[in-house]
């Protein structure tokens, strides 16, 4: 945090900050159910409407991915120069317009894959931008005694959306096809952006006036630099990389294999992965309260390491028990996920200066970000060459790698139990 931010925020009244976080977690809440949705509906569109096999929803993923990739590092230095809520409101809005041509162009009958890699990537360059404003703008309106406690809640109203979201989709894929359940996220944008317009508290400007001028890449070198100088930084991003980069390639498989191998309908499917995420909601619920026992270094560690182990239980069982292996290794998965990214999002939050938080969130998440479509790439190629089944092993064995730079990163001597001290190098 910056010095001069303190008595800003101070001067706003309890009622206010609560009532804008309220409306901060009410728009990330529902964006994030039709997400959900759209999630599954997209890939369901190209799997059953368009007949598109493992090459063509791995191409599919890897596009979707790849603006992160592409365009991160500069969503992280607009995050400090513009305001942040305003880039939300936007990314909202943009997104809404691209996903309603999906179900417009289905209706007219001209749909094809060439069009969802199109959507796909522009929904995606625009959530790169939501994503790294969203959690720089959050200790604009929290104190930094409450970030755990409101990053905590913020992940159980997302992952809550993520057991209700397949669901969603799935019902709404049995009853009025793929392509038009993609209009739920539709709506779900537009109500996120009704939401943060209400928004009543404000970025101070001064806090941006003193550096707009410079050139941006001297800007995001900033960032990479903080970043490249903390040895805990540089174990976090790494970790999260490994598990991002085997996680993603498994879950870009996972509804192709269950549809085609184990012969779920796209309720079924929608319903496994409901199951699952109920994980991800008691790992965000949990969160809060093991790092505050435990430390953040040692919730950060526990939590990377339950995630990577967990995606064994999606490969070993035969594609009899498919459903039930996918649901409980996502149910374990969301438990370890959540514990280490809550404790990831609110040690950054708490020692990374205000102004500099955009730019050290987006050089974090760079080799996530590059490991995401990749991702695609290899689900794609694995998928055909050796079977679904055989790149879910591949997987699950390589995202065991992410406990290593965990375990060798200094995080619980440096991040121990209640510790605000800045990062150690």
């Amino acid at each position: 945090m910056t010095g001069t931010e303190g008595p800003t925020r101070q001067a706003q009244s309890l009622p206010d900050a609560k009532r804008d976080f309220r409306l901060l977690w009410s728009a990330n809440a529902v964006s994030q159910l039709g997400t959900q949705v759209s999630e599954l509906a997209i890939p369901l569109t190209a799997i059953i409407t368009l007949h598109a096999g493992p090459a063509g929803v791995g191409t599919l993923a890897a596009v979707g991915y790849l603006p992160a990739a592409l365009f991160g590092l500069y969503a992280g230095a607009w995050a400090d120069r513009l305001p942040r809520r305003r880039i939300m409101v936007t990314a909202d809005i943009a997104r809404l317009a691209a996903l309603a041509t999906i179900p417009v162009a289905y209706l007219f009958g001209v749909l094809g894959i060439g069009q969802l890699y199109v959507v796909a990537f522009c929904v995606g360059a625009l959530s790169v931008l939501f994503d790294t404003a969203s959690p720089a703008y959050l200790p604009t309106i929290v104190d930094r005694t409450e970030l755990a406690r409101a990053n905590g809640r913020l992940q159980v109203s997302e992952q809550s959306s993520a057991v209700l979201g397949p669901g969603l989709a799935g019902w709404l894929v049995g009853l009025i096809g793929a392509p038009l359940a993609v209009t739920a996220d539709d709506v779900s944008y537009l109500a996120s952006a009704l939401f943060l317009r209400r928004i009543r508290r404000r970025e101070p400007a001064r806090a941006r006036q003193a550096w707009a001028r410079r050139r941006i890449h001297a800007q995001i070198g900033e960032g990479i630099r903080k970043v490249a100088a903390s040895r805990q930084l540089r174990a976090i991003a790494i970790a999260a990389a490994t598990i991002n980069l085997f996680g993603r390639m498994m879950v870009v498989i996972v509804p192709l294999y269950l549809i085609r191998q184990a012969h779920y309908s796209p309720f079924a499917v929608g319903l496994v992965f409901a199951a699952g995420s109920i994980g991800f909601v008691g790992g965000a619920a949990l969160a809060d309260t093991i790092t505050r026992k435990i430390g953040l270094g040692l919730g950060i560690v526990v939590g990377g390491t339950v995630a990577a182990a967990a995606l064994l239980l999606i490969a070993v069982p035969p594609v009899s028990l498919a459903g039930p292996a996918i649901a409980a290794a996502m149910f374990i998965y969301g438990l370890g996920a959540l514990l280490f990214t809550v404790g990831n999002a609110t040690w950054r939050q708490m020692v990374i200066p205000s102004d500099l938080l955009g730019r050290v969130t987006s050089s974090m998440r760079l080799l996530t970000w590059i490991a995401q479509p990749i991702a695609g790439v290899l689900a794609a190629w694995l998928g055909t060459r050796i079977g679904l089944h055989g790149a879910l092993w591949v997987g699950a064995i390589g995202a065991l790698l992410a406990p290593i730079p965990l375990l060798t990163g200094d995080l619980t001597r440096a991040l121990a139990p209640r510790s605000e001290a800045a990062p150690g190098s």
